[in-house]
C-alpha cells in the first residue's frame, strides 16, 4: 500500500462482543470491507463514519432500554 492510500485512511476500533466475535462486515455504496474486531484498523473515512454512527446508535439504544427498564 502506498503512502497516499494510507494517508486517506483513518483508524477505527470495534470491540469484540464475545470470544468468537472476530470480524465486522461493512458496506457503503456498493463497496464492502471485512474488518477485524478487537484491533485498531485503518479504513476509508466513509467506512469509519458508518461504524462510528452504528456504535453511537447502539450506545443510545442501550441507554434507552436501561431508562425504560428502570421505570
Amino acid at each position: 500500500m502506498d503512502k497516499k492510500q494510507n494517508a486517506e485512511k483513518v483508524p477505527v476500533f470495534v470491540p469484540k462482543q464475545s470470544k468468537d466475535d472476530n470480524s465486522l462486515f461493512v458496506s457503503v455504496n456498493g463497496k464492502r470491507i471485512l474488518i477485524q474486531k478487537g484491533k485498531t484498523v485503518m479504513v476509508e473515512p466513509m467506512f469509519a463514519e458508518v461504524i462510528n454512527n452504528s456504535m453511537k446508535q447502539s450506545e443510545l439504544n442501550e441507554e434507552y432500554i436501561t431508562e425504560k427498564a428502570s421505570k
